[in-house]
């Protein structure tokens, strides 16, 4: 027979820390909100290459593929990595809580993310 989760065992554990999963949180979206800065300059590097492309300066378009698109490139990767951190230590997290209720991994890690304003999926535009 299949254990019983004791759902409310595992919200009132997540109760008491909120304010550690509010930091979670807010740090997820902070790194989300860097990675979409680093994009939007790494998209607007590529439209330079581009644009000398296409008047045929192709030294200056050189210039700013090795300058400008690397190091918005290297800025991407950067940025890639503090959210990928967060994103470890907020899995730590789920997987203390879990052990901490005796129970799933896969059983903890929907409770937190309903309480994690990070989670809700952006609509398309």
């Amino acid at each position: 027979m299949a254990k019983e989760i004791d759902l409310q065992k595992v919200f009132s554990i997540l109760d008491g820390k909120a304010a550690e999963i509010e930091r979670f949180d807010d740090n997820m979206i902070m790194e989300t909100v860097g990675v979409a800065m680093a994009l939007d300059a790494l998209r607007e590097s590529l439209d330079k290459v581009e644009t000398h492309l296409n008047i045929r300066e192709f030294e200056k378009a050189s210039y700013v593929g090795y300058q400008e698109v690397a190091h918005n490139f290297v800025y991407v990767q950067r940025t890639l990595a503090g959210l990928q951190t967060v994103a470890h230590q907020k899995e730590a997290f789920i997987c203390n809580i879990a052990h901490e209720a005796s129970v799933a991994y896969e059983d903890v890690a929907p409770c937190v993310e309903q309480k994690m304003q990070s989670s809700v999926k952006k609509s398309a535009p």
